[in-house]
């Protein structure tokens, strides 16, 4: 597989409305999962909604005689990548949920974007364009304002933003490494593999440090459960992988900056938090942030040049 960047061009109807389903499952799971780690072990949790992931894949996989097997070549790049875009910003970012208002938690976490345009350009020397930062500015202006407009919702949790600006890292990083990865591993084995792994990692860690508080899952915890395996890792991690490995790494991040705003609306609509004029003017932000990078002719550039020189 090529590790060309490719560029806006390129995306098409089936891209967008991948990006469509990750932004909105995704968003919608920072809500619920807010709701289940109020009352249940955080790693505990989701281990669960690991093993559901995987063995959701692994069916599919089956059904569709999509071939699971890892090349020797291949097994070290996704152990990396499962790491990094599994394990790493999972952990980090249940810990942080935990701690954090949900969709507070989620505008944090998803100033991913600027770590995976740092990481592409120090770790592979991709090039910064005027299009990408602009975008940038767009979507961190947005995440700004919510995080000022609910200042004092996190004032108090500095352990908590912490966590999840280290979350965010992580993932950017993963990002990054995803873009410029060369497997010819199919995308569903991919996450399927990934998923496996994140399992092994959380039961460990749910048996060395929350033996003690787990308990079976109640009937809504299941219904959680269900709704992160399947729909939040199952079919989106696979659309994810898809768009992270066609669009560049600001593309591919900057395209579910809306995953906040579902967050924040899901928070309203699960959890009863109050949406404010701050959140209607990110998601006018964002709007105009997705526009930027994925709209295939738009030169920022021009924009920038003196008039003699057009």
């Amino acid at each position: 597989m090529s590790t060309q960047a490719l560029e806006p061009a390129k995306v098409n109807a089936k891209d967008l409305f991948m990006v469509l389903i990750v932004t909105v499952s995704w968003g919608m799971n920072y809500p619920i999962m807010k709701f289940v780690v109020n009352s249940y072990p955080p790693s505990a949790f989701r281990a669960y909604t690991f093993i559901v992931g995987f063995v959701s894949l692994g069916l599919y996989a089956y059904y569709k005689g999509i071939s699971l097997a890892v090349l020797p070549t291949e097994r070290w790049p996704v152990f990396k990548l499962s790491l990094f875009n599994m394990v790493g910003w999972h952990l980090a970012m249940i810990y942080g949920v935990s701690m954090l208002n949900s969709g507070r938690a989620a505008i944090i976490g998803y100033t991913m974007p600027v770590w995976a345009l740092l990481a592409s350009a120090l770790l592979y020397k991709e090039k910064i364009k005027a299009r990408s930062v602009v975008s940038i500015v767009l979507a961190m202006s947005a995440a700004l304002l919510l995080a000022w407009g609910s200042r004092e919702q996190w004032g108090n949790q500095p352990l908590g933003v912490g966590i999840m600006v280290v979350a965010a890292v992580i993932w950017g990083i993963g990002n990054a490494m995803m873009k410029n990865s060369k497997l010819a591993l199919h995308g569903v084995a991919l996450t399927f593999w990934a998923l496996f792994i994140a399992f092994v990692f959380f039961f460990l860690i749910t048996l060395a440090f929350e033996t003690e508080q787990w308990a079976w899952p109640n009937f809504l915890q299941w219904l959680a459960i269900l709704y992160g395996g399947v729909i939040t890792f199952a079919l989106s991690y696979v659309a994810w992988f898809h768009v992270a490995r066609k669009l560049s790494a600001v593309s591919s991040g900057l395209s579910i900056m809306l995953v906040p705003v579902f967050g924040v609306t899901g928070g309203a609509l699960v959890l009863g938090e109050t949406v404010m004029a701050p959140d209607i003017a990110a998601l006018f932000l964002i709007l105009m942030a997705m526009v930027v990078v994925l709209s295939p002719n738009l030169n920022i550039q021009q924009f920038f040049k003196p008039k003699s020189e057009n």
